[in-house]
């Protein structure tokens, strides 16, 4: 019997205790406040009415779609993955692309940018020397100029600064945004999936799709008893405390996804939040073991795992093996030591039996 079949023969009444024991750690420890949810939600439906807005105040800048697609939050905040601090908050731009393709090598690619089709002109086509870099659309260029009109719209109390391949924005009571400005591309061909260009902090573009992302996440988190999300918020939470954060945040989040894709594809459903844990941990002890991470959308960069130590590596292996000795004792209805083993994982803030 493997690992995650031993898992699954958790039973109901005996994981109850452990189940709550972890909703109470991330209520308390974890998890953000709905007080703190809505400070983020109205700022950052502000900012992008401000973006949204606009175009039609100033002609010479671009204007965001609002019918063929529109702004979007991604990340782990649409994902409902966050974890404190909301500092880093995605907030999707895309333009529209009246006038433009998307060339590679000088050659025109088999995708559409897509527009509203309501402008006569493009804005980005009217001042060539602010937006462009020779005979291609400058990614950094777009970048300055979003931030140059965030600067003008919020005080000084407000910290705006180029950060990459985004705009970040930090509000006084420390909310953060990171603000994209991007392209909506369709391909061509059916068997392709839709895309996103953003900047690539090099005046650049690359390829994404952050609601490719957030659909794989919704539909696990369904098909296993909610389980997803609080099992990605607790390692996300382990690794800040436990190894410095240094294994990137997404890297994990694709790792856990991966792992609870595959479970399902064999038929093995995860319905318990410490069941999760243990995938979770596992996964991204193996996944970091192989190296990067491919993409969910092909043609995106490989995502990498970050600069781990060999204390690192140690921590996980020993979470792995805590966290699959806590399953035993669930199975044997050792509720103690199956706490105890818990709190070998997260620490003394973990509740007791």
């Amino acid at each position: 019997m493997s690992d995650f079949q031993r898992y699954m023969h958790l039973q109901a009444g005996r994981a109850y205790r452990i189940g709550a024991a972890f909703d109470s750690f991330i209520d308390t420890q974890i998890g953000i406040g709905a007080g703190t949810r809505e400070r983020a939600s109205a700022s950052h439906s502000a900012l992008r009415g401000y973006l949204r807005g606009l175009a039609q105040e100033n002609e010479g800048f671009p204007r965001i779609l609002r019918d063929t697609d529109r702004d979007f939050l991604g990340g782990s905040f649409a994902r409902h993955t966050k974890i404190w601090p909301l500092n880093d908050i995605d907030v999707y731009l895309p333009i529209d692309g009246t006038g433009l393709v998307y060339s590679q090598g000088g050659f025109q690619a088999p995708y559409t940018v897509l527009t509203d089709e309501v402008l006569d002109t493009n804005p980005l086509a009217v001042d060539r020397d602010r937006w462009w870099d020779g005979g291609y659309l400058s990614s950094a260029k777009l970048i300055n100029g979003f931030a140059e009109a965030l600067r003008s719209n919020y005080p000084v109390t407000t910290r705006v600064r180029r950060v990459g391949e985004a705009v970040m924005v930090t509000l006084s009571n420390d909310l953060g945004f990171d603000v994209v400005p991007c392209f909506s591309l369709k391909p061509h061909a059916a068997y392709e999936d839709p895309f996103y260009l953003i900047p690539d902090g090099s005046n650049g573009w690359i390829k994404t799709n952050p609601r490719l992302d957030q659909q794989l996440s919704d539909e696990l988190h369904r098909k296993n008893n909610r389980s997803l999300r609080r099992a990605v918020k607790l390692f996300k939470w382990w690794s800040n405390e436990f190894v410095g954060g240094r294994i990137e945040s997404y890297y994990a989040e694709l790792a856990i996804m991966r792992a609870f894709e595959l479970q399902n594809r064999l038929g093995t459903t995860i319905t318990s939040v410490s069941v999760g844990t243990c995938v979770a941990f596992q996964a991204v002890r193996d996944a970091v073991r192989a190296g990067d991470l491919p993409p969910i959308l092909n043609g995106s960069p490989a995502v990498e795992s970050g600069a781990l130590t060999t204390t690192d590596l140690t921590r996980i292996n020993q979470a792995v093996a805590n966290g699959d000795r806590a399953i035993r004792h669930e199975q044997a209805d050792q509720i103690e030591e199956a706490f105890e083993a818990w709190r070998a994982v997260f620490g003394h803030e973990f509740p007791t039996a």
